[in-house]
Order: structure tokens, then C-alpha cells, then sequence
């Protein structure tokens, strides 16, 4: 939600927005990948399998991904030109699937945040699991909003993304010069 199709994010500076967006973007891919990683590593290892280890890993790929993800666009952005970055930052506020990743990515944080305290009080303390659970759900919440795509048949195309990029692109030019639509 880092991007104009929030209200609060619309009032920053597109060259913000798309920072925003993009560390949360590497944070979602960290808490999506690395949680179920250590998991299948901790087994295989047959080391003790540790809630709070778990938090800790599950807060860590989240810190570490948004930090590594606002770091690298805000040095990419350096030599972007202005008018490309307000596009993008139109392009993402526009775009229903990259919303819904992040409205769904928001929603599972905080179910995270709420059920990982009542399923494990006693296993870690309140302020680890409240944080590690919220990691955790927003990576669950990324992959809800995948999984319903690929079983609803979402079509995954550019045309199907932002619905002005198809009426630019059938715009036909004659040998005249005059543009027809």
C-alpha cells in the first residue's frame, strides 16, 4: 500500500512512494520465502524447532528485506528521470493485483499480529510474537492473494494490469499523419 491508490501515501512525493513500495515489496518476498526456508532448514538439520527462533527469523527477513528494498530504489532512483517515476508511481496506484497483494499482505499482518500472541503466549515474549507473528502474516497474506489469483485465472499480462495501456496502444497512425483510434 505504499503507493497513490492509498490516501495517506498520496499526499508524498512519487519519488517516496515508489521507495515505500518497493521496500515493501522485498519484505513481503522475505517474509514469503525465508520463514518456510528456515522451517524446512531447521528439520532437515534436525535441530529443535523454536518459536521464538522462528519470530526472530520471521522479523528479521521483514527488517532486512524493506531495508535492502528502500536502500536499493532510493539509489536506483538517483538517475531515474522525474516523469518516468510519476508514471511508475501512476502504473502501481492503477494496478488491481499489485493492491490487492498489499491490501491482503496488510490484513495477514495483522491477523498475524493478533492470533500468534493467543496461539503462543507462553512460548516467546508478547512484543516478539506480536512483531513475528505480524511478519509472518504478511507473508501468508501474499500468498493468499497468489493462490487465489492462479485459481480464479487471473490473467497475469500487461493489458490486463492497467486498462489505459490497451487504449494507447490501439491507436493507428495512416500513411497521412492523422491519428485514428
Amino acid at each position: 500500500m505504499a503507493t497513490s491508490a492509498n490516501p495517506s501515501f498520496a499526499k508524498l512525493d512519487p519519488f517516496t512512494q515508489i521507495v515505500l513500495h518497493s521496500a515493501l515489496k522485498v519484505a513481503q518476498a522475505g517474509s514469503m520465502v525465508i520463514p518456510p526456508a528456515w522451517i524446512v532448514w531447521t528439520a532437515a538439520r534436525r535441530n529443535p524447532f523454536s518459536i521464538r527462533r522462528l519470530m526472530r527469523v520471521s522479523t528479521g527477513s521483514v527488517v532486512l528485506g524493506g531495508a535492502a528494498g528502500g536502500g536499493l530504489a532510493y539509489m536506483r532512483l538517483q538517475i531515474e528521470p522525474r516523469d518516468k517515476i510519476e508514471d511508475r508511481c501512476y502504473r502501481l496506484a492503477r494496478n488491481r493485483s499489485q493492491v490487492r497483494a498489499d491490501d491482503y499482505s496488510v490484513i495477514g499482518s495483522v491477523l498475524g499480529a493478533i492470533i500468534s500472541p493467543t496461539i503462543f503466549l507462553n512460548r516467546a515474549s508478547l512484543p516478539l510474537l506480536i512483531v513475528g507473528g505480524a511478519s509472518l502474516g504478511l507473508g501468508a497474506g501474499v500468498w493468499t492473494h497468489l493462490i487465489q489469483s492462479f485459481t480464479s485465472g487471473d490473467e497475469v499480462a500487461p493489458e490486463a494490469m492497467v486498462p489505459e495501456i490497451v487504449e494507447v496502444t490501439n491507436i493507428v497512425v495512416p500513411p497521412g499523419g492523422d491519428k485514428k483510434a
